[in-house]
């Protein structure tokens, strides 16, 4: 409420009264605010307003929706009288309020990468240059044996990528990304049963990775990086991972900044996803990640792991890639090498606010982790009452 801009007074009234679900709004006129805030009023819910919407002269603001599932249901029933903007507003506090009650496993998968409530997602590098294990699997066989290795383990996916996009990376020509990652493609593909993700934002290194057999693309630039890279993924009908990232890898933790780092990504994924539909992506396929540690800093990560479940919202299923970045070694003071209890703790809070793929240098512990936190919250929906499936 005090980064709305709420007063202190409506603070101290509302705060103590606020009821199970809330929504953030913003983009909203003065008008707008207002009337969203006497309909709610009017069902018994509530909205937190700026203290500038109420003299009507104000810019663009935001508001805190307040009201059960069933409020909001009934409050896009009554915004729907009005029309135009508050209508489709109404729409979308209906759809997200729909999509946030439904636990992680109402996202489902895409059917390519399979029919688990969850997955891990086993990291493999084909660079010289990657934070942790640059240089480790730039032959193919090392890379092979690698990949079998993480599918023995338990790896659901291995997401293959021939360019390093930790901070300060260099890009890398297509020529030479393709030449890394298409002969480890083709050996997963044709030696190994697990899915291969071509990590790339290249559509060119994509489209072939896929007709090498990969299964799933995964794109740190969320289809902005290559304008062909959309028509790449309507035509092969493929799951397809849009990361959050500000900037490029080489300029993106130069102080990168935010008003409200989740409501800007949850805004962020709201359009590409539409705008991925629009080019003919199927809904169903699309995977989203808030690309922690890609133009972030601390207070940005660890905010957006605590509120992962503010992403549900948007009824896709939800990756994160924590695995031994520098946040962790921020509160822990280790190097990359000395992060792995760090990344398990990172992933299952994950796990537990609704993430579904988790993407990891090492496979083994963090998957038997999470089936024992997974295990753990499975018992005690039972033992309120039965899960349906929904525990964790």
């Amino acid at each position: 409420m005090r980064r709305l801009g709420v007063a202190e007074q409506g603070i101290e009234l509302m705060a103590p009264r606020v009821p199970g679900q809330m929504a953030r709004v913003s983009g909203l006129s003065p008008r707008m605010a207002n009337i969203l805030k006497q309909e709610a009023l009017s069902l018994g819910g509530d909205a937190a307003l700026p203290a500038a919407a109420y003299s009507l002269e104000g810019g663009e603001g935001g508001a805190l929706v307040m009201g059960s599932p069933a409020l909001l249901d009934e409050l896009a029933d009554k915004l729907a009288l009005h029309g135009g903007e508050l209508a489709d507003l109404g729409e979308r506090l209906r759809w997200c309020s729909r999509n946030h009650q439904r636990t992680p496993a109402g996202a489902a998968l895409p059917t390519a990468i399979g029919e688990e409530p969850w997955k891990v997602m086993g990291i493999l590098n084909i660079t010289p240059d990657s934070f942790h294990d640059g240089g480790r699997h730039l032959d193919t066989g090392a890379a092979l044996a690698q990949a079998a290795r993480m599918a023995a383990e338990g790896a659901g996916i291995i997401d293959v990528g021939g360019e390093s996009t930790r901070p300060g990376a260099d890009a890398v020509g297509e020529r030479e990304e393709l030449a890394r990652v298409l002969p480890v493609v083709e050996k997963i593909a044709s030696e190994l049963d697990v899915p291969v993700s071509i990590d790339t934002s290249k559509a060119k290194v994509a489209r072939e990775a896929l007709q090498a057999g990969a299964a799933m693309i995964n794109d740190v630039t969320a289809l902005a990086g290559d304008r062909k890279m959309a028509a790449v993924a309507a035509d092969h009908g493929c799951p397809l991972c849009l990361m959050h990232m500000q900037g490029t890898p080489r300029d993106m933790q130069r102080h990168p900044r935010y008003r409200d780092v989740v409501g800007e990504l949850i805004e962020f994924f709201h359009q590409r996803i539409e705008w991925a539909v629009a080019r003919g992506i199927a809904r169903g396929n699309i995977i989203i990640d808030p690309g922690i540690g890609f133009g972030k800093d601390l207070e940005h990560n660890l905010t957006l792991l605590n509120h992962l479940d503010s992403f549900l919202s948007l009824g896709r299923p939800l990756l994160v890639g924590v695995s031994r970045k520098s946040f962790i070694g921020m509160i822990a003071g280790k190097q990359a090498g000395d992060r792995l209890p760090g990344t398990i703790a990172a992933n299952v809070c994950a796990l537990e606010r609704g993430a579904r793929i988790f993407r990891v240098h090492d496979v083994a512990e963090n998957r038997q982790a999470l089936q024992v936190a997974a295990g753990i919250g499975l018992a005690a929906g039972d033992a309120a009452g039965g899960t349906d499936g929904k525990g964790v």
